[in-house]
């Protein structure tokens, strides 16, 4: 049987995150964590001894806290820390990717006119705008803390939202440059694609980021 690892929390940092009650070394301790009791098995209690509280380390694990004992190091992680990693890295990712998004999509507005206009057409900048959205398609797996059921920040419908805009562009160049209109109607169907990965999209990422708000 593994031996049970005990970890000393000192009175300064209890202050600050946990609340005790200990009257004398025979009454129960209750362990009190953000003004929520956390519950404790037989064998697990927390003891005082020589006016200090010791608490096994797997009981943290109530607490959110992933406990491992490697190398002779006991290493705690609390897992709202990965938790808020993940808010921040979805916001800044959400910003990046819907902006550069919008500008393909308004280039596309911008480009259809001067058609309609028979005016000269430039794609470059929509060429550019594909880029940059490509290159910003994901989260990097190494800053993704698995919440509930979502394993990954792959986020695939954002990425199939630039591949079909991409393949529309296509289709816009060659009916400018053909006046086919079969490539015009090709145009229209991609881009709806596009428009149905991004709502797509969305909708993943509010259910992703109100699941990791609600693990807290």
């Amino acid at each position: 049987m593994k031996k049970m690892m005990v970890v000393t929390l000192a009175c300064v940092l209890l202050s600050g995150s946990m609340a005790f009650t200990a009257t004398s070394a025979t009454k129960k301790i209750d362990i009190v964590l953000n003004e929520k009791e956390i519950k404790t098995q037989a064998g697990t209690e927390a003891k005082l001894i020589d006016n200090r509280v010791y608490i096994p380390a797997t009981v943290l694990r109530s607490a959110r806290f992933s406990v491992e004992y490697k190398n002779s190091t006991l290493h705690l992680v609390n897992s709202y820390f990965h938790y808020t990693k993940n808010l921040m890295e979805m916001h800044v990712f959400n910003h990046v990717f819907t902006t550069r998004f919008n500008k393909i999509d308004q280039e596309v507005v911008n480009i259809l006119g001067k058609v309609i206009l028979e005016e000269p057409v430039d794609f470059s900048r929509l060429q550019q705008f594909i880029e940059e959205a490509e290159s910003n398609v994901g989260i990097r797996p190494e800053v993704f803390t698995p919440v509930q059921d979502y394993n990954s920040f792959d986020f695939s419908p954002a990425r199939e939202s630039v591949e079909e805009y991409k393949k529309a562009s296509l289709e816009l160049i060659a009916y400018v440059d053909t006046g086919d209109k079969e490539r015009l109607r090709a145009f229209y169907q991609e881009r709806k694609q596009a428009l149905e990965y991004y709502d797509s999209y969305t909708n993943v990422y509010d259910l992703i980021f109100k699941a990791s708000l609600l693990v807290q």
